[in-house]
């Protein structure tokens, strides 16, 4: 029969055994200045919709970088993300707000950073052909953000929705460098509305452009894996640690870590600050959907102070 399935002819690669590819690194698309020509990266991308969530079209979070005594490192997603109680933005505050100048040193290492996670298909890469018509997720900051809420809630022209198949536009990304730090002030929606390109062709809006938008967008890696994690017991057991080392004498995590922090004095020592601010990143085993240290930081943009 021309539908039967011929177990006998089955190879390692055919068997679907439920499990879903990794959300690795693979799966970012993740462009660097020293990665293109005279340290500027050029590239052409577009947002595609999520196809899974037609009306939340991006994953948004706030994350720490955070550093135990020893000087490893690890992320971990703010609760505050989705309005509960975080003890590490508490005691952020709680230094922020002493009288201690060491206490607002020691407050920066508490600083959450919004970021944000959308479905993009890469049109054009000079520094990467291999890349072009593929559909990855790229991470992104306030900057970045700001360039697409200007397009769909401009203050004088017609709005773009951005994330339409149709009528959207395709971004232009030059990113350079900047006092160290990757720097998108150059970047820019291209041209005007315009339909996407499957195989290097414009899509028709009809039923054949639609299969074949869908069929592309089954291919793109799961946008929800980005998405805020809670703290299990072992993120919550390290959160924990770090916030011990910027405790008194005598005090208790629970009395710090109060949901309305005022503005008072806690005094910690010179050698703590100096520790908590020393240059060396160690990483340990990121969370799922969680990158190194370096490119976290260029998210400095995106700070919520």
């Amino acid at each position: 029969m021309a539908n039967e399935f011929d177990i006998f002819n089955v190879s390692v690669k055919d068997l679907d055994t439920g499990e879903r590819p990794s959300t690795a690194g693979s799966d970012l698309y993740t462009p660097k200045p020293d990665q293109g020509q005279d340290g500027i990266y050029r590239s052409l991308i577009r947002f595609l919709p999520n196809a899974k969530n037609p009306r939340k079209p991006f994953e948004r979070k706030y994350v720490y970088w955070l550093e135990d005594r020893e000087g490893n490192g690890f992320f971990a997603d703010s609760p505050s993300t989705v309005g509960e109680k975080c003890p590490v933005q508490d005691m952020f505050f709680k230094l922020r707000n002493s009288e201690s100048a060491v206490d607002k040193k020691m407050s920066e290492g508490l600083k959450r950073r919004e970021v944000f996670y959308a479905l993009v298909q890469i049109v054009k890469d000079p520094q990467n052909r291999d890349l072009e018509g593929q559909v990855k997720i790229m991470k992104f900051g306030y900057k970045i953000k700001t360039k697409i809420d200007e397009e769909l809630n401009p203050q004088f022209d017609e709005p773009t929705q951005v994330f339409d198949p149709f009528e959207g536009k395709n971004f232009e990304l030059v990113i350079s460098k900047k006092g160290g730090f990757p720097n998108y002030d150059s970047c820019k929606f291209h041209g005007n509305k315009s339909p996407m390109t499957i195989g290097g062709e414009p899509v028709a809006n009809d039923d054949a452009s639609r299969k074949a938008i869908l069929e592309l967008l089954g291919t793109a890696p799961e946008l929800t894996s980005w998405g805020y994690k809670a703290w299990d017991d072992s993120i919550r057991g390290k959160v924990m640690n770090v916030l011990s080392q910027f405790t008194s004498p005598g005090d208790s995590i629970q009395n710090i870590t109060r949901s309305k922090p005022a503005p008072v004095n806690t005094k910690v020592t010179e050698a703590a600050a100096t520790k908590v601010t020393t240059e060396t990143k160690t990483e340990t085993q990121p969370a799922a959907g969680a990158e190194k240290k370096e490119d976290f930081d260029e998210f400095i943009n995106g700070l919520d102070l």
